[in-house]
């Protein structure tokens, strides 16, 4: 600490003890300046260092919406992890040396990855998850770790899926996964993932994970791949579909991993990222990283991005606007803005402030690839049945043909396909409807169906007791529902079933 930095603090040390302090439980009869300098203070006492333009607004905000005192700031910031960290801090580090800090104690996020090698950055990355590996039960609980971030993580996340046009069995590379709550998540949706990232440290949390919360029903184990931060290990067009969830600003060679990214990324595919916005390296928590741990911290600036992108092979990209935060409204102003009035352009402004700091973009690589029927909602079919007789004896099995017309969007994959494949159902009711065996029969097809082809097939079914009943026809997709539940008209066929003489 200089002389003049020293010098500077006693005398608001002073300032404080005289007029602050005797006031710290009603911050409303401080002035703005004396808020300011109150919390100025405190930050440099307990985190070491002037309190940045991020904390001040959100200390001011619960200053004033919340009533919250100074002495709960001061307690706040001791119970922060930056603050824990300063008091268990090691002296030493390994693989890499302090970042260059300027006099103010900024550190730009340029110089840092100038004056690191790639390798030293990389092994700063696994530093630190190896100085954390005591956290893991942290690691694990995510994205429900925290309950002040796990809004956030998972709104993040829901729109970061939303975007990627995801269907189950396809090949996945889940990109700096980290401890891989994220592939756990991908894994269960039924995607076969890669799980990616430069720590060997983290992929083992990642593995641990598995072990402790396993998914649930027999699905692929993913596979945990590690990056040497320049060639991804993986066959050109191999991968389905990158998602890379708020990873793409620790990078310190974004360009030259955009190219690797298009590269095993088949035509038709989708990356998908969730970062933080163009100021990312100023936020306090990020000074914070980068100068305990040269943690990289990159100001993604997406004009930046898109450049490398088109370069990598990427044609397209798209944002997505949305706000994990809620906008909190009375029924008349909730009125209000429905009928698009003031409210909308409040909430406007909201949506603006959240987007700046929030960035969750998608590239395509080429024309976008032809949907398929494990992607529900693209499913709707004609169905047409004709009952060779409709009046049987209980022992003659009920027998027919069908013609399937393929009037949605997506490819029928053949109904031998594990997820995906279509095939006829049938549903088997009483004469009034009523559900008997909603899975009485599968008439399995053979053959892939295109939009607007058309599929003829008999069947033969079991045999029914006597009675009076109803067969209900509809196509599903095994894994992943019946077409009904789009709107796609099913048939129904009465048959009478006599005693067999």
């Amino acid at each position: 600490m200089t002389h003049d930095t020293r010098d500077f603090l006693n005398r608001q040390l002073r300032r404080l003890r005289r007029v602050v302090f005797p006031r710290l439980r009603r911050p409303d009869l401080l002035t703005g300046s004396e808020r300011d300098a109150a919390l100025d203070i405190l930050y440099r006492l307990l985190l070491a260092r002037a309190i940045d333009e991020q904390g001040r607004r959100h200390y001011l905000d619960l200053i004033h919406q919340d009533g919250l005192t100074l002495r709960d700031v001061a307690v706040e910031l001791a119970a922060s992890d930056e603050f824990q960290d300063r008091l268990r801090r090691r002296t030493t580090r390994r693989f890499y040396d302090p970042p260059a800090e300027r006099p103010d104690g900024f550190v730009d996020v340029r110089e840092l990855i100038k004056d690191h090698t790639l390798e030293e950055l990389l092994g700063a990355a696994e530093e630190y998850y190896r100085r954390t590996r005591d956290q893991a039960d942290r690691y694990h609980a995510k994205p429900l770790a925290d309950i002040h971030d796990a809004p956030d993580l998972l709104g993040s996340f829901a729109h970061l899926l939303s975007g990627m046009r995801l269907a189950s069995g396809m090949q996945v590379l889940d990109f700096g996964a980290g401890a891989g709550w994220t592939t756990r998540f991908l894994t269960q949706l039924g995607c076969a993932v890669t799980s990616m990232d430069v720590s060997p440290t983290a992929l083992a949390l990642g593995k641990e994970l598995f072990s402790r919360v396993p998914v649930v029903a027999p699905l692929s184990e993913p596979r945990f791949l590690l990056f040497d931060g320049r060639r991804i290990d993986l066959p050109s067009e191999s991968i389905d579909r990158v998602i890379c969830f708020d990873a793409l600003h620790h990078v310190p060679n974004p360009a030259e991993v955009l190219c690797e990214l298009g590269r095993v990324l088949r035509p038709g595919g989708v990356a998908g990222f969730s970062e933080p916005g163009s100021n990312q390296s100023k936020a306090a928590h990020s000074q914070y990283e980068m100068k305990n741990f040269a943690v990289v911290e990159n100001d993604l600036v997406l004009t930046e991005v898109w450049d490398w992108a088109r370069v990598a092979g990427f044609t397209s990209l798209e944002l997505a606007v949305f706000s994990t935060e809620p906008y909190l409204l009375s029924l008349q102003q909730f009125d209000d803005l429905i009928a698009g009035g003031a409210e909308l352009d409040a909430y406007g402004d909201k949506l603006r402030g959240y987007l700046t700091g929030h960035q969750t973009f998608f590239l395509s690589k080429g024309s976008a690839s032809a949907s398929d029927s494990r992607e529900r909602l693209q499913l709707k079919a004609k169905i047409a049945i004709r009952l060779e007789q409709q009046a049987i004896a209980s022992n003659e099995s009920p027998r027919g043909h069908a013609m399937l017309t393929n009037v949605g969007r997506a490819t029928w994959l053949p109904g031998a396909t594990r997820v995906g494949g279509v095939n006829l159902g049938v549903h088997l009711r009483t004469s009034d409807g009523k559900p008997l065996n909603v899975d009485y029969a599968r008439i399995h097809l053979a053959d892939e169906t295109a939009p607007g082809g058309t599929q003829g097939i008999d069947f033969i079914l079991d045999p029914l007791p006597p009675g009076e009943y109803t067969l209900e026809f509809d196509l599903v997709s095994e894994g992943v529902g019946w077409f009904e539940a789009n709107g796609s008209a099913t048939v129904s066929v009465p048959i009478a079933v006599r005693a067999a003489r």
